[in-house]
């Protein structure tokens, strides 16, 4: 049985995931390279107090520790410069695969795109009725206060509005405008804004020329299909 192939979502999940477990080392390794300078600060102090009170075998001690503290720091700070580099690289890595599968990961996100579309869509539909429900609701609360003796709907039956009322209203009106929403998908104008411009310019390069070859005349009338121009090309020998 074939094994089913990861969605560039996964793929591009574990590279995050490897990116961040860079980072986590790198974070322990400074938490250590910084515990190193505080040991070889200690051992530095020591043999100033040693050196004051003239005990030589303090500063003997002291100073040994201090050699293996500087070693430690030393080390260490060639391992948080090479897991810095890790980092570098494996979120370059995350970033080349965003790069160039970015229009797999936008397929692979149209069907949520609609979904929540769709989702907030019945989800105003229904908070609008909710509305309007308790609008209702108010109204019959406030007939049956004026059946009580003496009592008015201003003064004892249910407040007159609630403070999500203006905003609800203003929902409403937009509702009546668009009662459907949109998926947020790409529209790509921009692009195509781009490509145009860019088949405008190699047409009036090719334009310019006095000769053309057989594949720059086919590829002027490509552009020309393309940009819908009718217009003959002038000066072509």
């Amino acid at each position: 049985m074939a094994k089913k192939r990861k969605t560039a979502h996964a793929e591009l999940d574990e590279l995050r995931q490897e990116a961040a477990g860079e980072r986590m080392k790198q974070r322990h390794l400074e938490a250590q390279l910084e515990a190193g300078k505080a040991k070889m600060e200690e051992a530095s102090n020591a043999i100033t107090a040693a050196y004051e009170v003239e005990d030589k075998r303090a500063v003997e001690t002291a100073r040994q520790e201090l050699q293996s503290a500087e070693a430690d720091v030393a080390d260490l700070s060639h391992r948080v410069g090479a897991a810095g580099r890790r980092v570098v690289r494996a979120q370059g890595e995350a970033d080349a695969f965003t790069q160039t599968y970015a229009r797999d990961l936008l397929a692979e996100r149209e069907e949520p795109a609609r979904t929540v579309a769709a989702e907030l869509t019945a989800s105003v539909h229904e908070t609008l009725r909710l509305a309007r429900a308790y609008r209702t609701e108010r109204q019959a609360q406030d007939q049956l206060v004026a059946a009580v003796p003496r009592a008015t709907p201003r003064a004892d039956g249910p407040e007159g509005s609630h403070p999500w009322e203006p905003a609800l209203g203003q929902l409403a009106r937009a509702w009546q405008q668009t009662p459907e929403l949109e998926p947020p998908l790409p529209r790509w104008q921009g692009l195509e804004q781009r490509a145009q411009q860019d088949h405008i310019g190699r047409r009036e390069k090719l334009r310019r020329k006095r000769k053309l070859t057989s594949e720059e005349e086919q590829e002027l009338a490509t552009i020309n299909r393309e940009l819908g121009a009718t217009a003959p090309r002038v000066g072509v020998v």
